[in-house]
């Protein structure tokens, strides 16, 4: 006869369903070791090209005119990414019983690496001089969006990727200005839109989210690249203390194309409708 020990009974945990519709679902992903682990990328873009037109065929130069009937000229544009920066996860438990920690540790960067390259992405907007083709002043969801929208047409040559605080996904969502896109989110023009975890509402001032009051900046950039390292793994013991530490890392470069703009948005606060 089998006599039952008390106690719980260990299992393995429910599975998890992954993180979805964040930035680097929207992101040119690029898994590589290389120079740019160093200092990160830069590029020479024709994507903010600017031009203009003269009315005829051909027409010539006025009188007393500049040498050149096409006065609207440009250098090159470049675009230089972000510096390389890390993520990590760091687990410290008694060597005893403490089962592929490396493994432990490589599971977990998978999990949380979404959200911390989200805050960098965040914080990297901060240090760009976007274009604010509303001003400053607060503006409703249709209005952002659509602000962003042109102004990106007439000074990027493609789509934009538009990132938004994940808290005002309901909105976009109530007023019908985003669809599934596979593994992404696309508005109603085709633009890429990320709802990111780790976005801050102010990438200026770092702060916790806050949906209640409704308000945030809609950034729209060129298309996003996403370098990174792969996955490494290691650890240590402490004998003194019969401590196992593991750390899984990898490393990243983010760059956004030559474009970026802001409409700081108004949402509704508490129950009201978008």
């Amino acid at each position: 006869m089998t006599i039952p020990v008390p106690g719980s009974v260990e299992v393995d945990p429910p599975p998890l369903e992954t993180y979805t519709y964040g930035l680097l679902s929207v992101a040119r992903v690029i898994t590589e070791d290389g120079r740019w682990q160093l200092d990160g990328v830069t590029y020479a873009t024709d994507a903010c090209a600017q031009g203009g037109h003269v009315i005829g065929s051909r027409p010539q130069p006025a009188p007393g005119g500049t040498s050149h009937d096409k006065p609207e000229a440009e250098g090159v544009t470049w675009v230089n990414g972000g510096g390389p920066f890390t993520v990590y996860t760091r687990l410290e438990c008694s060597t005893v019983g403490f089962a592929d920690p490396e493994g432990t540790a490589l599971r977990r960067l998978h999990l949380i690496e979404p959200r911390e390259v989200e805050r960098v992405f965040s914080l990297q907007i901060a240090d760009v001089d976007p274009r604010l083709p509303l001003g400053t002043e607060p503006v409703p969801l249709l209005t952002a969006l659509g602000a962003l929208e042109a102004d990106a047409a007439l000074h990027y040559a493609g789509r934009p990727t538009v990132h938004a605080p994940r808290w005002t996904q309901p909105h976009f969502a109530a007023a019908r200005q985003v669809t599934p896109n596979g593994p992404m989110m696309r508005t109603e023009l085709g633009s890429r839109i990320a709802f990111g975890g780790g976005y801050f509402d102010d990438p200026s001032e770092p702060a916790e989210p806050d949906p209640v009051s409704g308000r945030c900046w809609l950034i729209a950039t060129g298309t996003v690249t996403a370098r990174r390292s792969a996955p490494f793994a290691h650890q240590a013991v402490t004998p003194e203390t019969n401590t196992r530490i593991a750390i899984a890392e990898r490393t990243y470069a983010l760059d956004a194309d030559c474009y970026a703009a802001a409409v700081l948005l108004q949402l509704p606060s508490g129950s009201s409708e978008w």
